[in-house]
């Protein structure tokens, strides 16, 4: 039974793995932006003194910015619910895990009456015990 709650375990932690590489391959992607920012990156072939090549160049950079904190913010929802669909299905596993052995408790036991009934009842039967 503890092989199939470490089955979807194992499954759900190479999904998060996943989401965790790309929140930090985009945070840092984010801080390499936010330097170059704050350094006044220019665009290498725009002329001396074209501001506007400038200008575009920072919102180029900012968009960029923007679209990373968004896709990073994305990728921390994804994660933070497939974290708690896993704890919910742990716990789902784990519930049905108990009922399951519950049940082949009693059916062990009703199995065990029913086949000493039927020997008290028909000694004279072979293979009761089938």
């Amino acid at each position: 039974h503890g092989d199939l709650s470490r089955r979807n375990t194992v499954g759900m932690d190479v999904d998060v793995a996943t989401f965790e590489a790309r929140a930090e391959e985009a945070e840092r992607r984010i801080a390499a932006l936010e330097l170059k920012i704050s350094e006044g990156a220019t665009v290498p072939a725009a002329p001396a003194g074209d501001a506007a090549a400038g200008d575009e160049f920072k919102k180029k950079f900012y968009d960029q910015l923007v679209s990373l904190r968004l896709e990073l913010g994305k990728s921390r929802v994804e994660r933070d619910a497939m974290i708690k669909q896993a704890e919910e299905d742990k716990a789902k596993i784990e519930k049905l895990e108990e009922e399951n052995s519950a049940m082949s408790y009693r059916i062990t036991h009703l199995v065990r009456a029913v086949r000493e009934e039927m020997a008290k009842k028909y000694p004279e039967a072979k293979n009761v015990d089938r």
